[in-house]
């Protein structure tokens, strides 16, 4: 049974899956090359941005709670209850993001520095999907993050593909080499009964029980969704903002 603080964030992200049509541009990997080709810098610079600093406190939660992808891979695992092992593709999304970053940056070399900012850069009065082209990549996007997860596991693509999660990941590891105070997993391990429910509750996959043994969960790839919190029976884990102690 869902908690009060599970159906909230499943809201949030149902609506934010609902909104990607109009949305999806300001998020596009393409459009910043494209814009960066042209001395524009499109709104997805300013978002992936923005992204990286909401991270230096909060991690990664965006991803557990606002993103429009995960709310749909979200609502996928309603019904796929497959867990991710395939831990080697967390690598792949660094694979991309790497060159992908290099070819932003020899965008703007190439067409001499940013001469404009367009936040509103290829959309249709603020639109993303506007027409029928616009429409093919929304379902190649849909289709991207919903197909492989039947084969992967639940959210595997969060782990495998997704361009925003490395900016998030080096947030956070900034924001902690910082001595932010930053927002995690919170665990009492000695009254840990090692029931595995958070483990079966995570839709990372992640092996909290273990991470849960040193204090805290402080994988990367922790999303601050607070699943795991909400079916502790022992209240052993808790979401709170602090600073880390190891």
């Amino acid at each position: 049974m869902k908690t009060k603080r599970q159906r909230l964030r499943l809201f949030f992200l149902t609506v934010a899956f609902l909104l990607f049509p109009i949305i999806i541009y300001y998020f596009s990997p393409y459009l910043i090359v494209l814009g960066a080709f042209q001395g524009v810098l499109a709104a997805a610079g300013i978002m992936f941005a923005l992204q990286l600093l909401f991270a230096t406190v909060f991690r990664r939660a965006l991803c557990g709670w606002v993103c429009p992808l995960a709310g749909l891979q979200e609502i996928q695992a309603q019904s796929l209850d497959k867990p991710f092992r395939k831990a080697r593709l967390n690598l792949l999304k660094w694979a991309i993001w790497v060159p992908w970053i290099i070819s932003i940056i020899a965008g703007f070399v190439v067409a001499g520095g940013i001469h404009s900012i367009d936040f509103f850069f290829h959309t249709d009065h603020g639109i993303s999907v506007s027409n029928l082209f616009g429409l093919g990549i929304y379902f190649g996007i849909v289709a991207l993050f919903f197909i492989p997860n039947v084969f992967l596991g639940r959210r595997a693509m969060c782990h495998s593909i997704c361009w925003m999660a490395p900016f998030m990941i080096i947030g956070g590891k900034t924001g902690n080499a910082l001595g932010l105070p930053q927002l995690h997993v919170k665990a009492e391990p000695d009254a840990c009964v090692g029931c595995g429910k958070c483990n079966k509750a995570c839709p990372m996959s992640l092996d909290v029980e273990s991470e849960a043994k040193t204090g805290h969960v402080g994988s990367a790839e922790c999303i601050q969704c607070a699943a795991c919190c909400d079916v502790c029976p022992k209240n052993v884990l808790s979401l709170e903002i602090s600073r880390e102690t190891r």
